[in-house]
């Protein structure tokens, strides 16, 4: 799985399809308090970027590629918060 779920983080690693928006949101639901973390996320796919859209969860860590750390800056709900 390209998202690792940690307690009440979800890990974004490398490329992340299609195939993890709905435990995402499964997994947000579950965590109303669930912070996501893209430090190393590569790619995701849109579903994804709608969930987080919709869903405006905590952004722990930005990824290094600069479009998508401006699309999910975009999207977080306020300034990064800490891990």
């Amino acid at each position: 799985m390209a998202i690792r779920y940690a307690r009440s983080l979800a890990h974004f690693e490398e490329r992340c399809a299609v195939e993890e928006a709905l435990a995402l949101v499964e997994f947000l639901r579950a965590h109303p308090k669930g912070k996501i973390s893209l430090a190393t996320c590569t790619s995701m796919h849109a579903a994804l970027l709608q969930v987080i859209l919709a869903m405006r969860p905590p952004v722990t860590q930005l990824p290094a590629d600069p479009l998508l750390a401006a699309l999910i800056g975009a999207a977080a709900t306020a300034d990064l918060i800490p891990a």
